[in-house]
Formats: C-alpha cells, sequence, structure tokens
C-alpha cells in the first residue's frame, strides 16, 4: 500500500511554527527559572518573544489575504512588506529592552537565537516540504 503525505496548508505551518517556537520560549524560561532565577528567566521570556512578537506580525501580513484575487507579484510584495515589518518590530523591540529595561543579556539573546533555530528547523522538517 502507497502512502500519500499530508502536506499542511501555509495557515497551518505557521500556526504550527509559531506554537513551537512559543513552546520552546517557555521551555527555556522555565529552565532558567530552575537554574538561575527569576531575572534569568524574565530576560530568557522577553528575548523570545522579541522573535515571537515580530514572527506573529510577519504571519499576520503574509497570510492575511486570500488567495483568490492574489497574483504572483502582490505575493511577493506581501512577503516583502511581511519581512520590512519584521525587521522594523525586531529592532524596535531589542532597543526598547536594551534601553529600558534591566536585562541579563545571556538569556536574553540565547534565547532569541533558539527561536530563530527553532524557525529554519521546523521550516525544513515541519512539512517534508524540502
Amino acid at each position: 500500500m502507497k502512502r500519500t503525505r499530508r502536506h499542511l496548508s501555509d495557515k497551518q505551518m505557521a500556526l504550527g511554527t509559531l506554537f513551537c517556537q512559543l513552546l520552546l520560549v517557555v521551555a527555556v524560561t522555565a529552565l532558567y527559572e530552575v537554574l538561575q532565577g527569576s531575572a534569568a528567566a524574565s530576560s530568557a521570556l522577553i528575548g523570545g518573544g522579541i522573535y515571537w512578537v515580530p514572527q506573529c506580525l510577519f504571519s499576520v501580513r503574509v497570510l492575511a489575504f486570500s488567495a483568490k484575487h492574489t497574483t504572483p507579484s502582490s505575493i511577493v510584495a506581501d512577503f516583502y512588506s511581511g519581512a520590512g515589518i519584521k525587521l522594523s518590530a525586531t529592532i524596535l523591540l531589542f532597543v526598547i529592552v536594551l534601553k529600558y529595561m534591566e536585562v541579563q543579556h545571556a538569556p536574553l539573546f540565547t534565547a532569541y537565537a533558539l527561536a530563530l533555530l527553532m524557525q529554519w528547523i521546523i521550516s525544513f522538517t515541519l512539512n517534508n516540504r524540502y
């Protein structure tokens, strides 16, 4: 019997990725809480949030419109504008956090980097497209 692969829709893929990243951020935060205390845990949570919030904005921007009335150029434009929003939001959040909040840098950047790494891993494995 031949198995057919069921591919996830783009919205399912985006929601799955966001959910996995959120779980990772919560797990890293809990680990920092146990190992180094609440200050490190809150820094890790903020660092994960700096990645997760702009990723949510990107997903909303790219997936907001129905595919019925789209053209290839409008899809590319949505991705570019989504990437611009994501980059701008990431820079803004880093500036706000590093300028106005007392955070521990190692947990902040560790959680951010792990969320970014999770994005890459999920992109290549979750839907078996690559």
